[in-house]
């Protein structure tokens, strides 16, 4: 399973509907034809959704197409010079700090803009992440 299904059926799951219930809540709020075939295909990873459809799923959750693309999972940040070619020097490398990061998280979870039901669905985001990690997934 990819990181965008595990995503999509946690958050599914959290809501504690099945996949037809979310086809027709979705269809019915966006006026499209979306499956709970098409659905169940996405979070096991046998098939990804369009970004027109990433985007309404997004929507729909109230997170960003970011969230569901996993693209918060990196540690390490990789900036390259535009001038590493001609100078055929190494590109630069810019590394997080863990610390600082995890400083920057809290400060923006304090917002009261986010809820705790928002709250919840970033730590199981987070305990599923590392489940998955420790079983070598992402490598």
């Amino acid at each position: 399973m990819n990181i965008t299904g595990i995503i999509l059926k946690n958050l599914r799951l959290k809501k504690n509907i099945t996949l037809d219930q979310l086809a027709s809540e979705i269809n019915k709020t966006f006026d499209i034809n979306i499956t709970g075939s098409m659905l169940s295909k996405w979070e096991t990873g046998k098939a990804a959704p369009i970004y027109d459809h990433l985007k309404r799923l997004a929507s729909y959750y109230n997170v960003t197409t970011d969230f569901l693309l996993g693209f918060d999972q990196y540690e390490n940040l990789i900036s390259v010079d535009s001038s590493a070619n001609l100078n055929k020097t190494k590109p630069k490398i810019r590394y997080s700090k863990k610390a600082n990061k995890v400083k920057t998280l809290a400060k923006l979870l304090e917002n009261d803009k986010i809820t705790l039901k928002d709250l919840l669905i970033f730590e199981d985001f987070i305990r599923i992440y590392i489940s998955k990690k420790s079983k070598n997934l992402y490598r």
